[in-house]
């Protein structure tokens, strides 16, 4: 490789670390890591990166003193530990007083040379893999010390899952599904650490002695599929969807059995465990917004005059009970107790003497933190207009299964005489963030149509859940009473008719 390329290799490398990379450097880099020689350089640069911020750790308490003189520790420990690793002889530099954007971009050179004269390789290299990318969907990847190409061999190291889903096969049969948000730590055939998100983990056998540790709890498996899910501050929820496991929690030392479809939180000191049978691991804190483009004609929202939005479900048991989310859910038939549908009302009494064109719904998708996403494959939503205008005057605060306008007994199912469909959209598997919207001429007619100044919309899953005993994945969208999202909003376009 050429100077030019080279330069281009570790600048694109570093954008990835600093998490600034662009959609089309990073397809670039994709392009580069197919060959295999980048993909080993790529994984030296990340994992002596890391080592750098190790550095700065192990320094941290040089920083009650000169700072200065803690910056040149740092570097002098960089250059020591990397040629300690090449067995080579280092000479310590005069000291100098450096400002600290100095001294990193110094010491980042230093590992760019040494990757590229060959001195720089770390054990990491050496280490066989074990397991490889077997699927990655509409993923984002951040700083991890792993390549990310689908296919590609792993050796020990992390990988920080932004968006997205991506499933990680081990040559012993051990397969990990990753849940965007996600950072996790491949340690070997049979360990690994999860520092945050959510995981779920097949494990074909007790032999295997698979185990996960997190900041709080260690998951020994004894032949199961398990999920675990860290929160910011720690706390480990585990979930056991079939066979069991043992749960340590790694300061107090307790310990205690998982059997099916049980669930366990690993706090700090103690362990905790809910005495009924539940859905999946409670709500998330995520609340990421999609901002609507083009803001043109008029936009009305739920949350206008006398809009509405709610979900009703099949059975209401112990789970999700905020309004700040609109939830979905097709179940299998033997589990249907946690089916879902949502009801839209939008106040439309100012298209008066409005001449539609064009008529758009767009909901905005938002974690639901219930379920799991390798238990639900892409999935299609209808969504349905209601006739019946005497039934347009529904209530939030008390619509359910049984009253709901228009509602039958299937969870994709509607009264074919009370309701028209209007459009339909995809959302596909890992997908849990951005927007989705129906659009077209039946949308249009069945707003055009419209005598009383209000109209219904239902929105179903189609899709069934993947797994026969339940546990996918619950979709969300937000609702009028998210705090930082925007509710389901029509976009129309048109003209407004003259007076005269």
């Amino acid at each position: 490789m050429d100077t030019n390329n080279r330069d281009e290799f570790l600048e694109l490398c570093e954008s990835v670390r600093e998490q600034t990379i662009s959609e089309a450097d990073w397809h670039r880099l994709e392009k580069l890591l197919q060959d295999q020689e980048l993909r080993r350089l790529y994984t030296d640069y990340m994992a002596m990166a890391g080592q750098l911020g190790e550095c700065l750790e192990d320094f941290g308490a040089a920083r009650g003193g000169d700072p200065d003189d803690a910056r040149q520790m740092m570097l002098d420990a960089l250059l020591e530990r990397n040629a300690r690793s090449a067995q080579a002889t280092v000479t310590r530099p005069t000291k100098r007083r450096w400002m600290i954007h100095v001294a990193y971009a110094t010491a980042l050179s230093v590992l760019a040379m040494l990757l590229w004269r060959g001195l720089g390789t770390t054990d990491n290299s050496k280490k066989v893999a074990f397991a490889s990318i077997s699927m990655a969907r509409d993923c984002k990847w951040g700083a991890g010390t792993l390549p990310t190409v689908v296919g590609s061999r792993l050796n020990p190291g992390r990988l920080d899952l932004l968006e997205g889903f991506a499933k990680i096969d081990f040559d012993n049969g051990v397969q990990l599904s990753l849940e965007a948000p996600t950072s996790v730590t491949l340690e070997s055939l049979t360990d690994c650490e999860v520092h945050s998100g959510q995981m779920l983990a097949h494990v074909p056998g007790a032999e295997i002695g698979f185990t996960v540790t997190t900041p709080t709890t260690e998951v020994l498996d004894l032949g199961t599929e398990f999920a675990v899910r860290v929160e910011d501050d720690g706390r480990t929820g585990v979930h056991v969807l079939s066979g069991e496991v043992n749960i340590t929690n790694l300061r107090s030392n307790e310990s205690q059995r998982l059997l099916e479809r049980e669930i366990a939180e690993v706090g700090k000191k103690a362990i905790a465990r809910p005495d009924v049978d539940v859905e999946g691991f409670g709500t998330r804190a995520d609340d990421p917004g999609d901002e609507l483009k083009d803001r043109e004609s008029r936009l009305i929202s739920t949350a206008q005059g006398s809009g509405r939005d709610a979900f009703i479900w099949r059975e209401r048991t112990r789970g999700y009970e905020g309004p700040e989310m609109l939830l979905v859910k097709h179940c299998v038939a033997h589990r249907d107790l946690w089916d879902r549908k949502v009801y839209l009302a939008f106040d439309i009494e100012s298209l008066k003497g409005f001449k539609l064109d064009q008529a758009e719904l767009r909901l905005h998708l938002v974690p639901s933190g219930l379920g799991y996403v390798s238990g639900q494959l892409d999935s299609t939503f209808q969504v349905y207009g209601l006739i019946d205008e005497s039934l347009d005057d529904w209530s939030e605060k008390t619509i359910n299964w049984q009253n709901a306008p228009a509602n039958e007994t299937g969870a994709a199912s509607v009264a074919s005489e009370m309701t028209v469909p209007v459009g339909s959209f995809e959302v596909r598997q890992g997908v849990q963030t951005g927007s989705v919207s129906v659009s077209g001429d039946r949308l249009r007619d069945f707003i055009e149509s419209d005598t009383n100044g209000v109209i219904t919309l239902i929105v179903v899953r189609e899709t069934r859940e993947r797994a026969w005993d339940g546990g996918g994945l619950v979709h969300a969208f937000m609702s009028k009473e998210h705090p930082s999202g925007l509710p389901p909003t029509l976009r129309l376009t048109g003209t407004q008719e003259s007076d005269d």
